[in-house]
């Protein structure tokens, strides 16, 4: 089954759509409380004030029956107040004026706010001399307080734009930033885990959370490279072992085989190369006579003379027992004689072991590469010489096949 993820730009991008869809709702509604509370404040407290000052203005006019300034004094304020409709009565509440205003741009929404705020009329006596002589009803328009509304609108709406850009532009500053600060982390990762690169180290970071991180992963990767280091060690000795023989530390017969199969199989080499088989003439009597102790001595100084007379480009392998190979690469073949008598030399001197001297020799059979049809025939053609040579019964012997 699987498992959906997001990128970081994504989540930034839900997070943005989310918050700001909240700051719009939030503000919405508030914006609604706060029109309402104040809708409703503006305009009971206008009508308040203008019906005062109205009966004020309508006194002469009611005591002297003077019917055109009624209809003077209505008009003005129809056309230049908050009322959408004035009626004027007297004592005996017969309607003496009445006077209505022209609805305007906001006809539709107004009807709307006067049904729900100014559907009742307002109602202020006319006094003379303490005596009511008449009355006026007026019912207020919300024309006045619905430009106020809209203008509070427009100003809340360009705030709330203006913290919606706000916003985007702070998130996506603040996720180039994080994507800066993850980078080099993601690169870093990649090469570790690609290229096996446990020295490299994650780098400072100014967040502190990543620079937990970094510090936690770069604990771990240097104990990382310690146990790789140690492993490749490890691993590099068992190889080593795996391919040198324990007592004398020369390769042995299985590392031989293979560079010998390597020098076989390169045209170059094949054409100059030598193989030397060498084999101790009297190992079973150093054993019985001196202990295998000292044969273990004795095989160990053969390989450390041998190897002295070598080049570093020879190679020198135990087969097992007191079996030796040699091999050299790029000789000429009228220096193999002499090469066979240095090597053969090497048991000119005893060994020392426990205050004895131990006396050895061996037996040198040699196979020229070029003469040889296969890494086997090679083997064997030296292999037949060395025992050709160990057949003449001497302490120094030597046969080259040919």
């Amino acid at each position: 089954m699987s498992h959906k993820t997001a990128s970081l730009k994504q989540l930034f991008h839900r997070s943005q759509i989310c918050v700001i869809t909240f700051i719009l709702v939030i503000g919405t509604f508030t914006f609604i409380a706060i029109s309402t509370f104040t809708m409703n404040t503006y305009v009971q407290q206008n009508l308040s004030l203008l019906g005062h000052t109205l009966s004020e203005r309508l006194q002469p006019a009611i005591l002297f029956k003077d019917s055109l300034m009624l209809r003077q004094v209505t008009k003005e304020y129809t056309e230049g107040h908050s009322i959408r409709i004035i009626y004027v009565f007297d004592e005996k509440n017969n309607l003496l004026e009445s006077n209505a205003s022209n609805p305007k741009h906001f006809s539709e929404v107004e009807q709307i706010f006067n049904k729900w705020f100014l559907s009742d009329p307002s109602s202020f006596p006319i006094y003379h001399q303490n005596k009511v002589i008449g009355k006026i009803q007026i019912y207020g328009s919300s024309e006045k307080a619905l430009d106020f509304l809209f203008t509070i609108f427009i100003g809340i709406l360009i705030c709330m734009l203006l913290m919606a850009l706000t916003l985007w532009i702070s998130t996506k500053l603040t996720y180039k930033f994080i994507i800066r600060s993850i980078t080099p982390l993601t690169q870093i990762a990649q090469l570790v885990s690609t290229q096996k690169a446990y020295n490299l180290r994650f780098p400072n970071t100014s967040i502190r959370e990543l620079q937990d991180l970094n510090s936690t992963f770069n604990e771990l990767l240097s104990e990382i490279e310690v146990s790789h280091t140690q492993l490749k060690d490890e691993n590099k000795q068992l190889s080593l072992e795996a391919k040198h023989d324990p007592l004398t530390k020369l390769p042995n017969r299985a590392y031989f085989h293979q560079r010998l199969l390597n020098i076989f199989n390169s045209p170059y080499h094949r054409s100059n190369s030598a193989l030397f088989f060498i084999d101790n003439n009297n190992f079973k009597e150093i054993n019985d006579k001196y202990g295998h102790l000292a044969g273990d001595n004795v095989l160990i100084e053969m390989s450390n003379r041998l190897k002295n007379r070598l080049r570093d480009s020879d190679f020198i392998a135990r087969l097992g027992g007191d079996e030796f190979a040699i091999i050299l690469k790029s000789v000429p073949p009228q220096y193999i004689d002499k090469i066979s008598q240095d090597l053969l030399q090497t048991s000119d001197l005893p060994l020392i072991f426990n205050g004895e001297q131990i006396y050895f020799s061996f037996s040198v059979g040699i196979s020229l590469s070029l003469y040889a049809s296969s890494p086997e025939d090679w083997i064997n053609r030296a292999d037949q010489a060395m025992y050709k040579a160990k057949s003449l019964h001497v302490n120094k012997s030597l046969s080259i096949s040919l």
